[in-house]
């Protein structure tokens, strides 16, 4: 965990001041969030959790890539600006529209968690019980004061 968190934090920095640093901050946040449900994505959504690892795989990569070659357009001469902007705008597209995947996919996941989750009655089950425990205690509790003001006490002995 610490590691993976140094790895982070480096990609970050080295990110830092070109136009993916955005998109990969985006996809890191979907990432983190979808890591914190990969636990009850269990059945019919395993192949998408699959997927979508190989796609953070593949998304950080690409934003690698862009800022290599945005890095790569600074230093190059005029006559090898023009395709290499292309080529920069074209990948850069392509994360953009691959980060955007990914965090969709991430909704879906929390859609599939929350009805996964949802009980089929209107309360959930644990909020019943307590409910019905509450009923009780104050139902015991009142017969206890009312056996404390009847007129003749009733005695234990």
């Amino acid at each position: 965990g610490v590691l993976a968190e140094v790895r982070r934090v480096r990609t970050r920095l080295a990110l830092r001041g070109t136009t993916a640093a955005q998109a990969w901050a985006r996809l890191d946040r979907a990432s983190l969030t979808l890591a914190g449900m990969a636990t009850r994505l269990d059945g019919l959504a395993e192949p998408a959790v699959r997927e979508a690892a190989e796609a953070d795989r593949s998304l950080r990569e690409l934003a690698n890539r862009v800022a290599s070659v945005e890095r790569a357009l600074k230093l190059a001469p005029a006559e090898a600006r023009g395709p290499l902007a292309e080529a920069h705008g074209a990948l850069a597209a392509q994360l953009e529209s691959g980060v955007a995947a990914y965090e969709r996919l991430v909704v879906a996941a929390a859609g599939y968690v929350a009805e996964d989750a949802r009980p089929s009655a209107t309360e959930h089950p644990a909020a019943a019980r307590l409910t019905e425990a509450t009923d009780l205690l104050h139902g015991v509790a009142a017969a206890l004061a009312e056996l404390r003001t009847a007129s003749p006490p009733l005695r234990t002995r």
